[in-house]
């Protein structure tokens, strides 16, 4: 019963002075208030909420973002409003009543009670996520006390901390030697982890690693046992070069505790693991640190996923690369002529049109051009098809050859060929259709000897429609043709000798 009554007595003294630690640490500012955990847990709910909002814009899934949104308010009571605003200001995203909800103190900036989010997209940034929280401090006085962390720490402590160090110091007296009751508990303890844990000496080399951590990498913990961990076989990660900022070695030389630090390994021939690693120093009474302690979180499947992302964006780019080029082929293809490569009929009128409709509203001067070969079916018959494809290509490319914008001369089909002359009178006109024609019937012009008649119409003819301009054109050309071919006629002086 004495003895009984030495562990009561003796656990209830290390409850005490625990709770006079706890009591000292909050007095000098080391325990965590409750304003810091609450500040922790929203800034990890905000990241959060970033990292998927991030993923559902790439995708332009808004629908998605909006189900997030409701379902974080529905269970976090603290959170009593999300919204994703553009950058120019506008709501994209709102849910929990946010546009009233929403009146921060300041424009820029995050609170307690709201705060902001920037969303970063291929280096840029998007937009910002928006959340009110609900203000804590106005809860009363028995719900604020027990909200108190450090209240509650010592409620805890002084329950469970006189049972633990009760049961504790039962078994302590039973055996002297602790190492033969610790090891087998720790080792199970840090088995049933989700991270991988290394506890390493002052050298580095391994005393302790759990079972998470020899699977993660295909090996059996106890193999591990007195390997120094950097001899692992530590890469860059998406490299194949040895890493040499190891965490665990920083944590020993320094005695301070090194996060974040991603390190890959390979653990098969086709396969590597990657791990954002940590490394805190474990230190003697001095300070000096006598060994350390690295845990691993792996981030193979966010790392796989991640590159599977980027290359599906490549193919998604390289997609939308070929079909612009599919159009633009399809588009020349419907717009030009496949002979010549001026603009086809079809195209020609559209363009034709438009610039008539321009000239007359703004009182320019317009011509049209109409131009035929004479004696085509000759060259045909005498010299082959291939022939009068040849001179043909040869007027086109002659005609081109007078207009930077090819949309205005077009083949108009078989041996005939049209100009539309934007800011031109019918005397310049027909001073340029007879400069072609002296080029056309020259010798040397195309492999065999040719010309070409030509008829020429403008608006000062009183066209009320291109279509118009275009027969007073036709009408010019069939005189000339009439008249013995190789000639330019002008509607205007058809009309005036009529």
């Amino acid at each position: 019963m004495s003895g009984n009554l030495t562990y009561v007595r003796i656990s209830m003294g290390l409850v005490a002075l625990t709770c006079s630690i706890l009591v000292g640490l909050d007095l000098t500012g080391l325990m965590p208030r409750q304003s810091s955990n609450m500040s922790e847990s929203r800034i990890q709910l905000c990241e959060s909420l970033a990292l998927e909002s991030v993923a559902a814009v790439d995708r332009q899934d808004f629908s998605s973002i909006r189900r997030m949104f409701d379902a974080v308010v529905r269970r976090q009571d603290e959170v009593l409003s999300i919204g994703l605003r553009a950058p120019s200001g506008r709501l994209l995203v709102a849910t929990g009543n946010h546009g009233q909800l929403w009146q921060p103190e300041s424009d820029e900036g995050s609170s307690m009670t709201h705060a902001r989010i920037p969303l970063i997209r291929r280096g840029e940034r998007w937009g910002v996520i928006e959340v009110r929280f609900e203000d804590f401090t106005k809860y009363g006085l028995l719900e604020r006390w027990w909200e108190n962390s450090l209240i509650r720490v010592l409620f805890l402590v002084a329950i469970g901390g006189f049972v633990s160090y009760l049961f504790y110091m039962k078994r302590m007296l039973r055996h002297l030697d602790p190492t033969a009751v610790i090891p087998p508990r720790v080792q199970a303890t840090l088995d049933v982890m989700a991270e991988g844990v290394l506890l390493l000496d002052q050298n580095g080399r391994i005393v302790l690693a759990n079972s998470t951590f020899a699977d993660r990498i295909g090996r059996s913990a106890e193999s591990m046992l007195g390997t120094r961990a950097s001899e692992l076989g530590w890469l860059v990660p998406k490299s194949l070069e040895p890493a040499r900022d190891l965490p665990w070695l920083r944590a020993i030389e320094d005695s301070k505790r090194h996060t974040g630090t991603p390190l890959s390994i390979k653990v098969e021939s086709d396969r590597i693991e990657t791990f954002l690693v940590n490394g805190a120093p474990v230190a003697e009474e001095s300070g000096k640190a006598r060994g350390a302690i690295a845990t691993f979180d792996s981030i193979t499947e966010l790392e796989r996923r991640t590159e599977q992302l980027e290359q599906a964006f490549i193919e998604i780019e390289k997609s939308r690369d070929e079909i612009r080029l599919r159009n633009d082929e399809l588009q020349v293809l419907a717009t030009c002529d496949p002979l010549t490569g001026l603009v086809n009929r079809r195209a020609f009128v559209e363009r034709a049109e438009l610039e008539f409709d321009l000239a007359v509203r703004g009182g320019r001067s317009l011509c049209c051009v109409m131009v035929d070969i004479d004696h085509f079916k000759r060259v045909n018959d005498e010299h082959g098809h291939s022939m009068g494809d040849e001179v043909i290509r040869h007027v086109a490319q002659r005609l081109a050859s007078e207009w930077h914008d090819r949309e205005l001369v077009c083949r108009f089909g078989g041996e005939e060929f049209c100009i539309l002359l934007t800011d031109t009178t019918a005397a310049e006109g027909v001073a340029l259709a007879a400069r072609i024609r002296r080029t056309i019937a020259s010798d040397g012009f195309a492999p065999v000897r040719v010309t070409a008649s030509f008829g020429v119409s403008s608006l000062a003819s009183g066209a009320p429609r291109f279509y118009d301009l275009l027969n007073q054109a036709d009408e010019a050309l069939y005189a000339s043709k009439d008249g013995g071919r190789n000639l330019v006629t002008c509607y205007d002086e058809m009309r005036r000798d009529h």
